[in-house]
C-alpha cells in the first residue's frame, strides 16, 4: 500500500514536470507585463529584463513557499522560480515599489485534485538549501518520514515520536526533486519538495 502510494505521488509528480509551462514576465519601464497571471502548480514563472534597472521581489507567499529577491538588469537579465504551494503570491520591484507590482495564482491542474486533506506535518522552506525544518501538528502519535526521488528511490528514512519541531540535514541530498511521505497511524500525507544547493 505503502509503495503503491508513493509510486502515485512520484507518477503525478513527473506527470506534472511533463507538462509544466513556462510563463514569461516582461521587466520594463517601470512595469511587469503581465503583471498578473494564473500558473499550475510545477510551472515556472520567469522575469525577462528589457530596460532599467529594477528587481523582483517576493512581498508575501503561501505558507511554506520560498520568498525570493533577484536584480533585473543588463547583468542579470533572467530569474526564474518555480511554486510548490497553491495561492496568491505578491511581488514588487524594490527600487520602484509604488508603480511596479504584480501577481501570480498558483492553482492544482484542471482535474487533479489533492490527496491530502490533513497536513501531518508543515515544513519549510521549500525550495530547500540545507536545513529542512519540521513542524509536527500532532504530537500524540509518533511519525515515520522518508524521502524517495522522482524515480521512487528512498534517499532519507526517519521515525520522531512526541516533538513538536525538528530540523533535517539535507546537505548530502543531491538537487532535485523529491517526495516528502509523512505516516501517522493510518493518516498519510504527501508532498513534493525540491533540493537546491
Amino acid at each position: 500500500m505503502k509503495k503503491n502510494l508513493l509510486l502515485l505521488a512520484a507518477m503525478f509528480c513527473m506527470a506534472m514536470h511533463s507538462f509544466a509551462t513556462t510563463h514569461t514576465v516582461t521587466v520594463a519601464d517601470f512595469s511587469f507585463t503581465p503583471n498578473s497571471v494564473t500558473v499550475n502548480l510545477g510551472d515556472t514563472v520567469k522575469w525577462v529584463w528589457a530596460s532599467g534597472t529594477h528587481t523582483t521581489t517576493s512581498i508575501t507567499v503561501p505558507t511554506g513557499a520560498a520568498t525570493w529577491n533577484s536584480n533585473m538588469n543588463s547583468s542579470t537579465t533572467t530569474f526564474s522560480y518555480v511554486p510548490t504551494v497553491v495561492g496568491t503570491y505578491n511581488y514588487d520591484c524594490s527600487m520602484h515599489p509604488s508603480t511596479m507590482t504584480g501577481t501570480f495564482t498558483v492553482v492544482n491542474p484542471t482535474g487533479v485534485n489533492q490527496v491530502n486533506k490533513i497536513a501531518i506535518i508543515n515544513f519549510y522552506p521549500n525550495p530547500v538549501s540545507k536545513i529542512l525544518h519540521i513542524q509536527f501538528n500532532n504530537i500524540d502519535l509518533p511519525v515515520s518520514l522518508t524521502m524517495t526521488d522522482m524515480s521512487g528511490k528512498q534517499v532519507l528514512s526517519r521515525k520522531f515520536k512526541s516533538m513538536k519541531n525538528t530540523d533535517i540535514d539535507l546537505a548530502n541530498i543531491a538537487n532535485g526533486r523529491y517526495i516528502l511521505h509523512a505516516q501517522q497511524g493510518t493518516e498519510t500525507y504527501d508532498q513534493q519538495l525540491i533540493v537546491a544547493h
